[in-house]
């Protein structure tokens, strides 16, 4: 490539480079500029013409990257940040690292946090309808009072995880792993529990427990007496 065109976008790009999309945007603009360049070189112009055309053909690349990042920001080993009140809906948060990381009151509708680790974060009364978790590290994080429809947790960590006072109908949790995880007043309306294991799991006061499948799965004694007289459909639960 032109090296005084890779210098400029490394100058423009270079505050931003730990921004995944912004890195993959600073990809496709580095061969669209090259084959402009070279365009207004078969056309005759000399180089210093044909890069001054080139830039100006593009306009102001920060607005660009500005408007990306503020909105697709990646965390990427932060501890205590507080991200709440934010608007991050359809963000690319995949494979992100915040520990203890406050998202309340944000809205998160569409975003994705696949391959994250989100220990200890909270997301209390946010707006996490169609988010996607899958992969991800929820140990010890809090999803209270958070509309969570279309959610999807495939493959999660979910360990002491807090689902207090949110809508979980209709989510899949089959095949997970539960321990210390709290569903205490929580909306179970249609959700999936198929094949799991729970091991001093607390549903004090849920939803619609009896609206739940427990198809499969595996639990401890005190759990199973706990749901056992919340009327849950219990008919093929091994207990251990």
């Amino acid at each position: 490539m032109n090296k005084k065109l890779m210098t400029y976008l490394d100058e423009v790009f270079s505050p931003y480079e730990d921004l995944h999309v912004v890195r993959e945007l600073k990809e496709e603009l580095s061969s669209d500029l090259q084959e402009k360049w070279s365009d207004l070189k078969n056309q005759g112009y000399n180089d210093e013409t044909a890069y001054s055309m080139t830039v100006d053909s593009i306009g102001d690349i920060s607005e660009i990257i500005e408007s990306i990042s503020s909105k697709t920001i990646e965390l990427k080993q932060m501890v205590g940040r507080d991200f709440s009140k934010i608007d991050l809906r359809d963000s690319d948060l995949k494979q992100v690292e915040v520990h203890e990381g406050k998202f309340n009151k944000s809205a998160m509708d569409g975003s994705d946090f696949s391959g994250s680790d989100l220990t200890n974060s909270s997301f209390q009364s946010s707006d996490l309808r169609n988010i996607t978790f899958d992969g991800s590290n929820l140990t010890g994080a809090k999803l209270i009072k958070s509309a969570l429809s279309g959610a999807s947790f495939q493959r999660c960590v979910l360990n002491y995880t807090d689902f207090s006072y949110s809508d979980l109908s209709g989510i899949c949790f089959a095949n997970h792993t539960f321990e210390g995880t709290i569903f205490d007043k929580a909306g179970l309306k249609g959700t999936s529990f198929k094949n799991a294991v729970f091991r001093n799991v607390s549903f004090r006061h849920s939803y619609d427990v009896k609206k739940a499948d427990f198809d499969g799965a595996t639990m401890d004694k005190l759990t199973y007496a706990v749901l056992k007289g919340s009327k849950a459909n219990l008919k093929n639960v091994t207990v251990i």
